[in-house]
């Protein structure tokens, strides 16, 4: 059985927020792959938003950028618990 495929979208203007956000999701992607079970597709799409806006299956979960990349984990793990129903594969 193929894993359940998530889409992860970082939206908005091409600046140094929007780059860096999108950055961390790429670096934190495997982590929750395999923590999940899932397979995570990440995109960049332009936009005129003036702060990034972080996007989970076409939900808007976030906007601008967290203070750091552990903040972002905890952001999309509480998405994929609590509105996705996903569990930890790894405790």
């Amino acid at each position: 059985m193929d894993p359940r495929e998530i889409t992860v979208s970082v939206r908005g203007r091409r600046d140094y927020n929007r780059w860096t956000l999108y950055q961390w999701v790429l670096e934190v992607k495997d982590l929750l792959e395999d923590e999940y079970g899932v397979r995570i597709v990440v995109e960049e799409i332009d936009s005129d938003d003036e702060l990034p806006v972080l996007s989970i299956d076409g939900d808007d979960v976030w906007i601008g950028l967290p203070g750091e990349e552990g903040y972002l984990i905890e952001i999309i793990k509480r998405y994929f618990e609590d509105k996705l129903g996903l569990r930890r594969r790894i405790d």
